[in-house]
C-alpha cells in the first residue's frame, strides 16, 4: 500500500472532482499547510498535499506523479528535444534552455512538467472549501 487516498469521483456532469491524498500523514505536522493542485492538460489529475510551502507540495505531487501517473511528465520530450539541439550543433547550455522553455522542474529526482498542465485549486483550504472542491 502506498498510503495515498483517493476522495470521491469524478463525475463532469455533477461537477465532482476526485482529489487524491498524496501524503496524510504529514497533515500532523503542525507548520505544514494543506494544498491542492492541479495537473494534466484538462486538469483531471487533483492531488491534496500537506507541505510547508508551495514549492515543497509542488515536489511531494511531482515524485507522487512520477510513481502513479507518469503519463503526465514531460521528461521524455525535453530530453529528446536537448539531444536533438546538440545534435544539431546548439552548446548543452542553450539546448538545455531551449528544451526546458514552458516546463516546471520538480520533485526529487528533477522531472520536468510542462507549465500549462499545473496549478493551484486551492492553498490551506478549510473543510467546506475541500468539500465544495470535491463538489459536494
Amino acid at each position: 500500500m502506498n498510503g495515498n487516498i483517493t476522495v470521491g469521483e469524478t463525475n463532469y456532469s455533477t461537477g465532482q472532482r476526485a482529489v487524491t491524498l498524496v501524503n496524510p500523514i504529514a497533515r500532523a505536522f503542525v507548520d505544514n499547510k494543506r494544498y491542492v493542485l492541479w495537473f494534466g492538460a484538462y486538469g483531471e489529475t487533483r492531488l491534496m498535499v500537506w507541505a510547508r510551502s508551495l514549492e515543497s507540495a509542488l515536489d511531494e505531487c511531482v515524485d507522487w506523479i512520477a510513481d502513479n501517473a507518469p503519463g503526465l511528465l514531460a521528461d521524455d520530450g525535453v530530453h529528446e528535444q536537448y539531444k536533438r539541439l546538440v545534435a544539431e550543433g546548439v552548446d548543452e547550455e542553450k539546448a538545455q534552455e531551449e528544451a526546458t522553455v514552458d516546463t516546471t522542474c520538480a520533485g526529487d529526482n528533477g522531472h520536468y512538467i510542462m507549465s500549462h498542465e499545473w496549478g493551484i485549486v486551492a492553498e490551506n483550504p478549510t473543510r467546506a472549501q475541500v468539500l465544495e472542491i470535491l463538489g459536494r
